[in-house]
């Protein structure tokens, strides 16, 4: 017993040494310590002038790489969003997946810094100054970004990337996406079930979610035999889908249903369909995608499908810390499920409705 605990007191004082050597390291080279730990486990993120800085002080020093090394391969990660029309806790998707990556980051002892692209005109502008901070083990780029973007931060950077809602074919980098044609499928299916055979869809700008979600909703039509009816919108905002409503009741006035690209779409619409004079869901079914906090709060409440959001950002962390650790496999991409929650905004269609 005495001589495992001598045992045990060595161990400890062994780990006390290794720390002790890896911050004297780390001050001698004005790095921090998780850089230290990165240049001795031959990781990347580290540009090569320091890596050659660090390795002159270790020669120096005379420090020794111990033959295991403890020190976590990353300390801090990079969250850039591109610009949204409010602040990104006030967004009904976004600042759930960014509460996600904060929870998992916190629960990984991981520092999490946050910046905003700059996106003027649509191209990138100058790069946010955490690029340039070497304690930066990898970058998630949150919501959609055009493929060039997404190159032209690559280019400037030496850290994995990870892609948070976005997605494009041959994309080289890991990526989490909703599973969109899936779930739109299901809630199609979901409406047809209920006896509706016109069912329009309200949607939004080329995001590759909302094209996804489209592209489920006109398959599992057209795999019925029924006609697809779109109206399309520049943003996904309510006031979008206020505009959206009497485009689909004047070019397709027999619809019985109108599906949502997001539950902002469909509160805009149910909004525009009160004062039209028409009930939810006794003269027209509505259905939202993502279960936003508001889309229980409605009148009725909105039948939606429900999107984990807060797991989406702790698994996009999940699959950034798992590409620090096998560098070399192939690109990822991680497809997140939805769920049906049924409330108030469906009704099966009445019989004289369908003879129609």
């Amino acid at each position: 017993m005495r001589r495992h605990a001598r045992e045990s007191r060595r161990k400890v004082n062994v780990d006390k040494d290794e720390m002790a050597s890896t911050r004297k390291v780390a001050q001698q080279a004005g790095v921090s310590i998780g850089t230290v730990s990165r240049v001795l486990n031959n990781k990347p993120g580290v540009s090569e002038s320091t890596r050659q800085r660090v390795l002159a002080v270790i020669h120096e020093l005379r420090y020794v790489l111990p033959k295991r090394s403890a020190l976590p391969a990353v300390t801090h990660i990079g969250l850039l969003v591109r610009p949204f029309p409010q602040a990104l806790l006030f967004n009904a998707f976004y600042g759930d997946v960014y509460h996600g990556v904060e929870q998992m980051c916190r629960d990984m002892r991981i520092n999490m810094s946050l910046s905003t692209l700059d996106l003027a005109d649509s191209s990138l502008g100058p790069l946010p100054v955490l690029l340039t901070d070497e304690r930066i083990g990898g970058i998630l780029l949150l919501g959609a970004l055009r493929p060039e973007i997404v190159e032209g931060i690559a280019a400037s950077v030496h850290v994995p990337l990870v892609l948070v809602d976005n997605w494009y074919l041959r994309c080289p980098w890991d990526a989490i996406m909703i599973d969109n044609l899936a779930g739109m499928s299901l809630a199609t299916e979901y409406l047809i079930g209920r006896g509706h055979r016109h069912i329009s869809l309200v949607g939004g700008p080329a995001h590759p979610s909302i094209v996804e979600r489209r592209a489920g909703y006109e398959q599992t039509l057209r795999e019925r035999g029924l006609e697809p009816f779109v109206v399309l919108q520049p943003d996904m905002e309510p006031e979008n889908g206020e505009a959206a409503v009497e485009d689909v009741l004047r070019a397709r006035p027999e619809t019985t249903a109108i599906l949502c690209s997001n539950d902002s779409l469909a509160v805009g619409v149910l909004k525009r369909l009160r004062v039209l004079g028409r009930r939810v869901p006794e003269d027209i079914s509505l259905l939202g995608f993502d279960d936003i906090a508001l889309a229980q709060h409605t009148m009725p409440p909105l039948t939606t499908m429900r999107v984990d959001r807060k797991g989406m950002g702790r698994s996009a962390v999940e699959l950034l810390l798992g590409r620090l650790n096998a560098p070399d496999r192939a690109p990822t991409k991680l497809l997140v499920g939805v769920t049906l929650i049924e409330r108030a905004s469906v009704a099966p269609l009445r019989a004289e409705a369908a003879l129609a």
